[in-house]
């Protein structure tokens, strides 16, 4: 695939939801007089983009009928400008800024703002940006941003807040120790160039931020802010409701005084890595059992010719995986299981292509084979030259992109455009992410003369391998060699008869964009087929007005779900069918159809989405690869290995995610852990396998739905395909779904054990009932409390980075979880501190703030659908749930709208604290202190399951 490399070392710090590592080009482009975006014609927002006498440059977005404001503002400054010695002090400042301001002196002010009226708020620091954004409900965007850019004027740093951010920053590198993206990026940056500012640590750490003799932490932050915060350094983005007039007279005067200090960013002189060091072979000893082989390149910074993008069109190349593709050589011959490429890194002076493999056990035993593949296919593509029609390709895929661009969420949209301002010209703002309208045959020949042997950083992670080293932060076991000329010729060996060659022309490539005719239909999807063993619903858009569609397949059958062997099969199953189809449905995706198979709780869905023009072309090619069932060997036992080293890294994962695994298994009967499945998977073999397939499809049924721009005609048509699959006579029943039932007033302990010093609370708090009143009364309280619990709980009390309160429904059951993990408090600490918050809630709270809390609730739920994905996602779940009038955003905002404070009150009393419904999983970390009292302790999931009553959903 095509791919950002190195993505999974180099993820932003601090933003939970905006996990996107984009970097921006040094130089701030001066708009001239009156010059606009460009939009697609599908966009029907009003755009104006203006800079105001300080230099801040300003993008403005109406959108009347929007009932979520928004707003973003990028500074130019990030962790690769940490002064020397102060490690993660851009990132530290994220932290402080917002935390009052001259005319806002309360920490939460700002944060309890935004979340009264119904938003989110985040931040993210990069190598060269920090991040700052926003949403609210529309009405309220005046206030907001009156907050909000008293950040970039008068930040007040409290000093009492010092300690506890860096408490903040600390837990967040002790979270990432075990940590293989933060650790593999550590390993990264001790072998670059020391001189390079990338070369860095930076996240941050008690000791980095430390009060030293004439240099107190917050003079250095002060200092910081002085010299990077400067006016011509930021791009704003709001979104809102209000006219452009509107917007412009409420931004002007609010960010005009942000001080412009003239501060201008150079170019980094320094190289990544010193002269002489590539070709050079890193080896790292993961945690996890990955088997990884990276490959990258030092290339210049090509982000000033976006226009051109090279890289995408090379990345476009090495990462394809259709047929005489790199990736498709290597599986033929064992060696890999996936391949991505594309830019990992940019800089103000260069980047980094990177190409990363997947490798299977034989794949690392011959991992000099693979990189000999990997080169002889770079050097194909230098012997073949540039290729026009390719570019041509890709351009006219990114047109198709950009021309019928769909909306999203506005806090995401404003984030990334706010970035990509300091690289796109004024003009191409919107669109320079979808541009490749200059070829340049010249500058790609450039490029690929820099993807050779003796400019390559290879890095390879496994934990059996030999190294000799820590590096310094993460205390990662690695090796770092110069690679001698012996091993580079064995590496550059020319390979014969291996078919390694360009891409054939995209098949799959819309050619028809035409909208279906306008005849009157029904509002929502009707069944418009209904036989023994299938249905069919189908729903025309007139909304979105776009040629793409979902066409979404739901196969149920008694064989999924009854046991953790029937659910091994089925994850099995459906991996084997994605990497049956891979060399056609790859270009297709890049097509822009989109696809997948997947196992769900009683069958397999089947999905396919985007261009309507050749959809019907490759669901057939799907399915007559699904009634072949004809599975190789070696796929099968290469894959099977692959899942089960995926399920045995869970012990990687974020300690907070896996008790939330924990609890999730504890609550869905057919639900399974890391260790049945793995048990399940080591057991089955090819033929058992078979026996399964066949099983499934004789006993299945098939439901579908057609949502978006197609015509009514093709239902008999894709009925009688999907009917091929299918066998005959009255089907079998399914099992029916089940959630664990825990009773009023009963209280269960679950203590699970996850490797790891932090220790972990995840408080699970059942609705009373599944009623809508249940669900209403149950959201409600998990938007009240929300950011309270957050601001008491991590903010004040410092309990740790990960402190979080939301709404967890099982299916239809509703649910409150309360999680936090720490690095400095005891499980009994966390669990005692998060009693006394929930005990203080209903008298916190008086009538008006709880009428704005419902108000923002319900503004939430019937918030209208952004673009066709999401009315076809609602459609479908609707369906999957038979709720076949599609009223259930409606029944739900009628009962949060018809809670009274009293009433929610009395239900929070009753069923969250009084009688409460409660499941304490607790991992107790190196305290391995659990705390008492808390309820009757449950050794297993499945034993919790099978003493416990349970909710039966049909």
């Amino acid at each position: 695939m095509q791919a950002t490399l190195f993505g999974r070392w180099l993820r932003p710090l601090a933003g939970s939801f905006v996990l996107l590592f984009l970097v921006a080009c040094a130089t701030a482009i001066l708009p001239g007089a009156g010059t606009q975006p460009v939009q697609s014609p599908n966009d029907d927002y009003a755009y104006r983009y203006l800079t105001l006498d300080n230099e801040l440059q300003v993008l403005l977005i109406s959108d009347p009928g929007a009932p979520k404001a928004a707003a973003a503002l990028d500074v130019l400054a990030g962790s690769g400008d940490n002064p020397p010695g102060r490690e993660g002090l851009a990132h530290f400042l994220e932290h402080m800024l917002f935390l009052g301001t001259d005319k806002y002196p309360e920490a939460g002010d700002y944060q309890q703002y935004i979340a009264e009226h119904g938003g989110s708020h985040n931040a993210y620091t990069s190598f060269e940006h920090t991040n700052y954004f926003f949403d609210i409900q529309a009405p309220h965007l005046e206030d907001a941003l009156d907050r909000f850019s008293r950040f970039f004027i008068a930040p007040r740093f409290d000093e009492g807040y010092v300690e506890r951010e860096m408490n903040a920053v600390e837990a967040e590198f002790q979270m990432g120790l075990r940590s293989d993206p933060r650790r593999g990026l550590d390993v990264l940056q001790a072998v670059m160039n020391p001189e390079h500012p990338f070369s860095q640590f930076t996240v941050g750490s008690l000791e980095t931020l430390a009060d030293r003799p004439q240099a107190p932490i917050r003079d250095d932050l002060l200092r910081f802010y002085e010299q990077h915060y400067s006016a011509n350094k930021m791009r704003l983005v709001v979104f809102g409701a209000e006219s452009l007039d509107e917007l412009e007279a409420m931004v002007v005067p609010r960010f005009a005084p942000v001080p412009n200090r003239g501060i201008e960013t150079g170019v980094i002189a320094a190289p990544l890595f010193a002269p002489d060091a590539l070709p050079m072979l890193v080896k790292v000893q993961p945690q996890a059992t990955l088997r990884q082989l990276e490959v990258s390149f030092p290339v210049p910074d090509y982000r000033s010719a976006y226009r051109s993008n090279p890289l995408g069109y090379l990345g476009n190349l090495v990462g394809h995986e259709g047929s005489g593709s790199l990736l498709a050589r290597l599986k033929e011959e064992g060696l890999a299981e996936s391949l991505g490429a594309g830019s990992g890194l940019g800089w103000r002076g260069g980047a980094l292509f990177s190409v990363s493999v997947g490798l299977t056990e034989e794949g690392l035993a011959q991992r000099e084979r693979v990189l000999q593949l990997l080169f002889a296919y770079l050097e194909m593509l230098r012997q073949e030259g540039p290729q026009q029609w390719l570019y041509d390709e890709q351009s006219r895929l990114a047109e198709l992109q950009f021309r019928f661009r769909e909306k999203s969420e506005p806090i995401n949209y404003a984030s990334a455009l706010a970035s990509g301002m300091h690289y796109y010209a004024p003009e191409d703002i919107l669109r320079g992410g979808s541009l490749m309208s200059d070829y340049d045959p010249v500058m790609l020949a450039e490029l690929l003369s820099r993807v050779v042997p003796d400019n390559a950083l290879v890095t390879l992670s496994h934990q059996s391998l030999e190294v000799d080293r820590e590096s310094p932060f993460y205390m990662v076991p690695y090796s770092a060699e110069p690679v001698p000329p012996e091993r580079l010729q064995r590496w550059t060996a020319p390979v014969q008869g291996v078919g390694l060659a360009l891409p054939p022309p995209n098949e799959f490539i819309a050619e028809d964009t035409s909208l279906v005719s306008s005849s009157p239909v029904a509002s929502a999807p009707v069944k418009v087929l209904a036989e023994t063993r299938q249905a069919v619903w189908f729903g025309q858009d007139t909304e979105f007005t776009i040629p793409r569609g979902a066409l979404y397949i739901n196969f149920r059958s008694p064989e999924v779900g009854e046991s953790a062997t029937q659910a091994a099969a089925a994850v099995l199953y459906t991996a084997l069918l994605k990497d049956a189809v891979t060399e056609f449905a790859y270009p297709a995706q890049l097509a822009g159809l989109n696809f997948d198979v997947y196992k769900h709780a009683q069958g397999i869905s089947l999905r396919v989405s985007g261009y309507n023009d050749k959809q019907l072309l490759l669901l057939d090619r799907l399915l007559d690869v699904v009634q072949a069932s004809s599975f190789g060997e070696q796929r099968f036992d290469n894959i099977r290995a692959d899942m089960i080293r995926n399920l045995e890294n869970s012990v990687a994962k974020r300690p907070s995610s896996q008790v939330i695994d924990d609890l999730r298994e504890a609550l869905l009967h057919g639900e399974w852990g890391e260790e049945s499945l793995v048990r399940a998977l080591q057991g089955i073999t090819l033929a058992e396998l078979n026996g399964w397939v066949e099983a499934f499809w004789a006993q299945a049924t098939a439901e579908t739905m057609l949502y978006g721009n197609y015509e009514a005609a093709i239902v008999p048509q894709l009925a009688a395909r999907v009917g091929e699959l299918l066998g005959e006579g009255e089907p079998p029943s399914l099992p029916p779904l089940r959630v664990t039932r825990i009773a009023p007033g009963e209280s269960l302990f679950y203590p699970v054990a996850v490797d790891h010093d932090d220790a972990v609370v995840g408080w699970y708090l059942q609705g009373r009932d599944r009623s809508w009143r249940d669900r209403a009364a149950t959201a409600l309280t998990a938007h009240i409390i929300k950011t309270g619990f957050f601001q008491e709980l991590r903010t004040e009390q410092q309990l740790g980075y990960v402190v979080s309160a939301f709404p967890w429904p099982q299916l239809d059951i509703p649910g409150l979880m309360l999680l936090i993990q720490s690095p400095s408090a005891s499980a009994p600490e966390v669990t005692r501190a998060i009693d006394t918050y929930m005990d203080g809630v209903t008298g916190a709270l008086d009538e008006e703030q709880f009428l704005r809390y419902r108000k923002s609730l319900v503004a939430e739920i019937q918030r209208p659908d952004k673009n066709l994905w999401e009315r076809a996602e609602f459609y479908w779940q609707s369906i999957a749930k038979k709720e076949f009038a599609f009223d259930g955003r409606q029944q739900m905002a009628d009962a949060v709208s018809s809670l009274t404070l009293e009433d929610w009150s009395a239900y929070f009393t009753g069923v969250f604290r009084e009688q409460r419904h409660s499941l304490l999983v607790i991992a107790p970390g190196r305290a391995n202190s659990q705390p008492e009292g808390y309820g009757e302790t449950v050794e297993s999931a499945a034993a919790l399951k099978a003493r416990q009553a349970f909710f039966t959903i049909e």
